[in-house]
């Protein structure tokens, strides 16, 4: 139980690369926190952190109010960001969410509940136009039509529980596995130039998104609100591959691939994966996500929410290679 009149702050997918920031953000300011988690899940990344434990699958609905009760805060992180069939994106993205806000009615104690979604819900920007929270959704992949389904479902409550909605481009930092594989090909001497390599993209290091979050937890909001949370600045495609050979310290060579080339190289890749039954995370329609523009605005964030981003690529990357280097990663 919260210790000394400590704010209260549910954080669901708490064992993963995002939940485990959050959660040491919300430590470190002081709020008391829980980690819903589902039983035999793995807790390396939190197993040091003073945290109070509470099981539950999204899923089941029967599990949800036991872990929800009496908290001021939910911050919604879990997800499913790769499935062997689509039905399993909106399984977990889309009722899963419906699930969580349905039981979160039961709780009187509760303020606010925030809703951890995506840029591939709002969908690609067009080359030289950021996309704003104003602009309609369109989402190019099962994974972001699924989470854009979660989006709506836990904003059709608005008028009943105070509910918010952060989007985050590509999340990198330490502790990432999804952007590993990237870094990794760059420590290889590689230098991947996928497709137009002046089409422009944002990102985000885990540490501002946790800061995003607690600034939405702790700021005068209004329900209903979806808000960008990335770095400030986009880059050119090719930036970012010169910025991290930089990082890991390396030269390279150029490995220039059409984008045709990696829809062709996707194609196969998920044949291959789902052929002996697993969930591909490089599939086609991931291909045609990464060979789009994905740059925002965060203009809403900083006048509402008083976020600016405090990491640069260069600077998150090189930390961010420094932590795969002290575990042997790369």
């Amino acid at each position: 139980m919260p210790e000394n009149n400590k704010q209260s702050v549910l954080i669901t997918g708490a064992n993963g690369f995002v939940g485990s920031r959050l959660c040491r953000r919300f430590l470190d300011a002081g709020f008391h926190v829980i980690a819903g988690i589902r039983e035999n899940c793995d807790r390396s990344l939190i197993n040091d952190l003073a945290l109070e434990y509470r099981y539950g699958d999204i899923t089941y609905p029967q599990s949800l109010p036991k872990m929800i009760a009496e908290v001021d805060f939910i911050i919604h992180n879990a997800g499913l960001t790769k499935a062997k069939k689509k039905e399993d994106f909106y399984k977990v993205n889309h009722f899963g969410a419906q699930n969580l806000v349905e039981a979160a009615l039961a709780d009187d104690k509760l303020k606010k509940l925030i809703l951890v979604s995506t840029l591939a819900a709002g969908g690609p920007s067009k080359p030289g136009k950021p996309i704003t929270e104003a602009d309609e959704p369109n989402p190019i992949t099962e994974y972001g039509r699924s989470k854009l389904a979660g989006e709506e479902a836990v904003l059709s409550f608005k008028d009943r529980l105070h509910v918010l909605v952060l989007r985050a481009p590509a999340v990198y930092g330490p502790g990432d596995k999804e952007m590993f594989e990237f870094f990794k090909t760059v420590n290889m001497r590689i230098r991947p130039l996928l497709g137009n390599i002046n089409r422009r993209i944002q990102l985000v290091h885990v540490d501002d998104f946790t800061l995003g979050a607690l600034k939405a937890v702790t700021s005068e909001t209004k329900s209903g609100e979806v808000y960008y949370i990335a770095e400030s600045r986009s880059y050119p495609y090719r930036e970012l591959v010169d910025l991290l050979g930089k990082a890991v310290g390396k030269g390279g060579f150029p490995m220039r691939l059409p984008g045709g080339v990696v829809r062709g190289i996707a194609a196969v890749f998920e044949t291959f994966v789902k052929a002996f039954g697993g969930a591909p995370m490089f599939t086609r329609e991931k291909a045609n996500e990464i060979l789009e523009d994905w740059e925002v605005t965060i203009d809403k964030a900083k006048n509402d929410l008083g976020f600016v981003s405090q990491y640069g690529f260069a600077e998150g990357s090189k930390e961010t290679v420094q932590w795969y280097r002290e575990r042997g990663w790369l």
